[in-house]
């Protein structure tokens, strides 16, 4: 793995905990790549298949067609795709300028977690942070927006939600 890529991965979740001994195996899993303004990461609907990460440029996100929010170097997507197996992109990601990401795949990650613990343990418990990030943020909205309904939200239209969220 060359000093440059070495630094780069370091930089951003999920490689941040990856020690010095395990690069070699990560240099092995990952795949660089640059893209053009307007190229599509992933597509809504889409199987996932990986985690990427931002190492240079910014994407927008957008659910429907609608910008739901931007992101720049250093943010991670597709981190579902590594603790959901059947999962599908809930989400188109696209650039907004020239780009370059860190991808890592997420196929048969119980076997990599079993022949490399210490390097997949690495990029799993980095994902845990972001993923409680997002579910903190999640849920904050979720109370505001119940705050905002007030009494004006049905009883049996709460417990539709609540019923939702048990499954």
């Amino acid at each position: 793995m060359t000093a440059e890529r070495h630094e780069a991965i370091r930089t951003v979740c999920p490689f941040r905990l990856v020690v010095d001994e395990d690069l070699d195996q990560l240099s092995q899993e990952i795949t660089m790549s640059g893209a053009a303004a307007g190229s599509v990461l992933f597509e809504e609907g889409d199987p996932a298949d990986g985690v990427a990460a931002i190492l240079e440029g910014n994407f927008e996100v957008l659910k429907q067609g609608r910008v739901l929010a931007t992101l720049g170097p250093g943010a991670v997507v597709g981190e579902l795709s590594v603790f959901l197996p059947a999962a599908v992109r809930t989400a188109t990601v696209r650039a907004i300028s020239p780009v370059r990401t860190v991808r890592w795949r997420a196929d048969d990650v119980l076997t990599r977690l079993a022949r490399h613990e210490r390097l997949a343990t690495a990029i799993v418990a980095d994902m845990a942070f972001v993923l409680a990030e997002r579910l903190d943020r999640r849920t904050q909205d979720v109370i505001s927006l119940l705050q905002a309904a007030g009494s004006r939200l049905p009883v049996s239209e709460l417990e539709r939600y609540r019923s939702r969220a048990a499954d």
